[in-house]
């Protein structure tokens, strides 16, 4: 063929398809979704890096077309992690900025917000992970793995690694009041005799909750939180005060840098129930994030971006209205997940996802492996 000829055939069709990207692109009034997260304070590090995840799916959104022909947009008002800030920064984005769905995170500020969504009307959803919480509001709802699906598979393992005695690792906040329970019923169930300390956050010296575990002489360390970083420094002083115990984890929150940081190479061996998160079903959106943030993202990124295409989906199918959204929300059905597997979400509006027990290999890769209960 001519090259002249070829590069004016090239042209009109590079032409073609910037018009027809251009044409795709959301006009008109945005769609405004609540973003009510921790930017500062002891949990502002899960806000840094997840708030991302939640940009990086409205621009995907926005990028391939927008919903119904409009855009995406976040209102973020930062609640500092506490059920205070919580209440403020959801009454600022509803009142104010007029938003009809919000996604927040954290027990204690869901807790705090689930009130103010019956009152106002507004959806709220979150990767809670404390069983049983959102049921508690017919305006809440949580997309993430639960300890109630999770601990099976680890007290799974202890009966085969034939655990006698527990040491479990609480923070002394609500979430504690539902996972401590559960923990304790699964000891129980299996003759383990079984002990709990509460760690506060914020503090960065637990030599002294260490050194009761340490005398209690443990089979196996079970530690279950928010996911931040005074959880690693737990690990860590628990390896630096000599003990060797075998220690468990009930979320994938070990896939966190910031978790990573704290923990250092203590997380080698850690075994842990959490969400399936398929790298290769979730490259496009590993790849954006780590473009973005220079580090590979954890599970929590995916579930974050996955509840803004949720969102996006509900507004599709039952439009921009609070009453809408919920409605949307809750006819989810076999939604492919991006990091892998389908979203359902069940009557009690907590989303179904696939779960599975991990261990790290290598903390420094970093590198989880899935291994069998």
């Amino acid at each position: 063929m001519n090259r002249g000829r070829w590069s004016v055939i090239t042209c009109a069709l590079l032409l073609l398809g910037m018009a027809g990207a251009a044409s795709a692109q959301p006009k008109g009034e945005p769609y405004k979704i609540g973003v009510t997260f921790p930017l500062v304070g002891p949990l502002g590090a899960w806000g840094q890096i997840l708030v991302p995840a939640i940009e990086i799916g409205v621009q995907h959104v926005n990028e391939a077309g927008g919903v119904n022909g409009r855009p995406l947009e976040l209102v973020i008002e930062d609640t500092k992690g506490t059920p205070d800030g919580a209440v403020a920064a959801m009454r600022k984005v509803v009142t104010v900025d007029r938003v009809p769905i919000i996604i927040t995170i954290f027990t204690n500020v869901v807790t705090a917000q689930m009130p103010l969504a019956d009152q106002l009307k507004v959806p709220i959803i979150s990767t809670v992970e404390a069983p049983g919480l959102v049921s508690k509001s017919p305006w809440a709802f949580a997309h993430s793995v639960l300890l109630t699906k999770t601990l099976p598979l680890i007290s799974e393992r202890w009966k085969r690694e034939n655990v006698k005695r527990l040491f479990v690792f609480h923070p002394n906040t609500a979430i504690a009041k539902i996972g401590s329970p559960l923990v304790k019923a699964e000891a129980e169930k299996l003759g383990i005799q079984h002990e709990e300390v509460l760690f506060k956050l914020g503090d960065t010296d637990f030599r002294g909750l260490v050194a009761r575990a340490k005398d209690f002489k443990p089979d196996a360390i079970f530690i279950w939180g928010h996911g931040t970083p005074e959880e690693g420094a737990i690990m860590k002083q628990i390896r630096e005060l000599g003990m060797t115990t075998q220690m468990y984890g009930g979320c994938s929150c070990v896939t966190a840098r910031t978790y990573q940081k704290a923990a250092g190479s203590a997380a080698n061996g850690l075994i842990y129930g959490g969400f399936k998160y398929d790298k290769q079903a979730a490259k496009r959106v590993i790849d954006v994030y780590r473009a973005k943030l220079g580090f590979e993202p954890d599970y929590a990124v995916i579930e974050n971006y996955d509840i803004v295409r949720m969102i996006a989906q509900a507004i599709k199918t039952n439009g921009y209205t609070a009453e809408g959204i919920r409605a949307g929300l809750l006819a989810i059905k076999d939604m492919p997940s991006t990091g892998g597997g389908s979203i359902n979400m069940g009557a009690d509006r907590q989303s179904l996802v696939p779960v599975a027990l991990y261990q790290v290999k290598d903390i420094d890769k970093p590198e989880f492996v899935e291994i069998k209960p």
